[in-house]
């Protein structure tokens, strides 16, 4: 990857429009750009937190685990996306793991870079702090909804969520364009696997959802954000 390249992604990134061209020069310069293939992950819970990541292409799947030790799906991220962002304003280790839901292509930037460069210019510093702000509340609304809904509406709602963030429209409704397991739905909404196939399959039933090999096509978004 050629610095030429990496400057242009770099420049692309909302997160640094706040900086000149020469201090993104500077990060273009260090930047190092690398493909990780589907299952493989960015850092596991506990790792040390060197560096953030920006997304160039692929999807991300973010997960924690609960007290009892299962998986819980915090976040799929797609191209744009910038995670890992923490280890700026904090260098314990990290309380998640990324992992490659779809072959991806990352640019990792350094965690001394960044903090250097926030403190020479407040903008940035700010910038990150509204993303942080941004994730947790995201994460906030998620969990206070999940509380107060069914089985149904968790499953109709997160999909409806996904369809938003990563949807490709066509002719026959919205596609989610990246394989989503039964079990990664369920731990998205709190549901086990057979709870989630049971949704699905009453959805199948009502022409909401269409399974394909690989995508989940939602023929009828709008029904779909009613379901009780």
């Amino acid at each position: 990857m050629t610095s030429r390249s990496k400057l242009w992604y770099v420049q692309q990134c909302r997160l640094f429009h706040v900086l000149s061209d020469a201090q993104r020069r500077r990060l273009a310069e260090t930047a190092h750009m690398f493909d990780v293939k589907r299952g493989q992950h960015i850092y596991l819970t506990g790792d040390p937190a060197r560096q953030i990541f920006l997304l160039k292409s692929g999807i991300i799947k973010i997960t924690s685990l609960s007290p009892d030790n299962r998986e819980v799906v915090l976040a799929f991220l797609h191209h744009g996306d910038v995670f890992g962002e923490l280890a700026v304003v904090d260098d314990a280790p990290r309380d998640h793991s990324a992992q490659v839901q779809e072959d991806a292509r990352l640019c990792s930037l350094s965690r001394e870079l960044i903090f250097a460069l926030a403190r020479e210019f407040p903008d940035l510093g700010c910038s990150i702090t509204k993303l942080i702000g941004s994730h947790a509340k995201q994460l906030r609304t998620r969990l206070e909804e999940l509380l107060c809904r069914s089985a149904s509406a968790r499953v109709a709602h997160a999909l409806a969520d996904l369809a938003d963030e990563h949807g490709v429209t066509d002719d026959y409704g919205v596609v989610i364009p990246f394989r989503l397991s039964q079990r990664d739905l369920g731990n998205l909404v709190g549901l086990t696997r057979e709870t989630v196939n049971a949704v699905l399959r009453d959805f199948r039933h009502q022409g909401l959802v269409q399974i394909e090999r690989r995508t989940i096509r939602l023929p009828e978004l709008q029904k779909l954000r009613t379901v009780p």
